[in-house]
């Protein structure tokens, strides 16, 4: 704790996390950071991801498990040491309908103790294996474009896409943040009050921001597969592991007004928002959008069509 500019820059994060629901109940020991879950079977293995090991982006988080009641309270625990906890985490993921753990604390009640507590993720994996996608490379994308005998809509085209993502956070919130990272251990019996929030933690929630790549192209084209939102764009170039160039990233529709599109837009983590996009003197199309994702998230977004270029003296409607 000798290094004020470390205390002070973790302080700073976890303040900005401290408006996520799961991190107070992870705070707070409390065992029930959702609403109540429909419980569905898929009859496949729980998949376990260790302490410190990357969370996938295709994963919804549904709750907090937690076992810091100790092996009476929960009941089924035979033993309190790790691998029977997890076995157990495993167990009750299934039976509320999740498909994966991610552990995000591992702890022992006292230094002298053998027993553990542990808290994890309860995670629902969206799966992509048959994400839409478009079969043209951009090459073939780009042609189809330049082809004669139809006239193109303002929104097909290649465009780029920069995201700034940021925490929003309110008044209230900021009262509440009273959540500091100390190096004191909880179950020291000398523990004076700060809570420990450890730095898996923190490092987790960064990983499932609804916006992680910031900048990337997208191709937007005409398609079918759903009426209401006539327009798809296919991402060109991802960063993120889960994602493939060709991906769904986003169905648009003219506004009513035809001020400019509607977007159902999917975030890195494969959940979509709704986006409203409306051309500034340039061309471009911006929006600002909150998005929830358990923190609320502000994103300012802005797309440029690079491809086909404007025509000299374009000015948008």
């Amino acid at each position: 704790m000798n290094d004020s500019s470390h205390v002070m820059k973790t302080t700073r994060i976890l303040k900005a996390l401290s408006s996520l629901a799961l991190l107070a109940a992870f705070v707070s020991g409390s065992r029930c950071a959702t609403t109540a879950l429909s419980v569905k079977n898929k009859g496949g293995p729980i998949k376990v991801f260790e302490l410190g090991q990357r969370i996938p982006r295709n994963s919804k988080i549904l709750d907090v498990l937690d076992t810091s009641g100790g092996w009476a309270e929960a009941g089924e625990m035979s033993s309190c040491r790790y691998r029977p906890i997890i076995k157990y985490l495993k167990r009750r993921a299934k039976a509320r309908g999740g498909d994966a753990i991610a552990v995000l604390h591992v702890k022992k009640p006292y230094i002298w103790s053998s027993c553990f507590s542990i808290k994890a993720f309860l995670l629902d994996m969206i799966d992509i294996s048959d994400w839409p996608r478009v079969g043209p490379t951009e090459e073939e994308i780009r042609r189809d474009l330049d082809a004669g005998g139809r006239t193109l809509d303002d929104i097909e085209g290649i465009w780029t896409s920069h995201a700034r993502c940021e925490v929003k956070m309110d008044a209230a919130t900021q009262r509440i943040a009273a959540v500091y990272e100390s190096s004191q251990n909880m179950g020291d019996p000398f523990f004076t009050g700060v809570l420990w929030v450890p730095s898996s933690v923190i490092r987790a929630m960064e990983q499932l921001s609804p916006e992680e790549q910031t900048f990337f192209r997208v191709a937007i084209v005409k398609a079918a597969g759903d009426p209401e939102y006539p327009f798809a764009a296919y991402i060109l170039d991802p960063a993120i592991p889960e994602w493939q160039a060709g991906f769904l990233k986003a169905r648009l529709r003219k506004l009513p007004d035809a001020s400019g599109y509607e977007a159902k837009w999917f975030g890195s983590t494969f959940q979509d928002d709704k986006r409203e996009f409306h051309s500034d003197e340039t061309g471009a199309l911006k929006t600002k959008v909150i998005v929830e994702r358990g923190l609320k998230y502000s994103i300012e977004q802005t797309l440029t069509r690079i491809y086909p270029p404007r025509a000299a003296g374009y000015a948008p409607d």
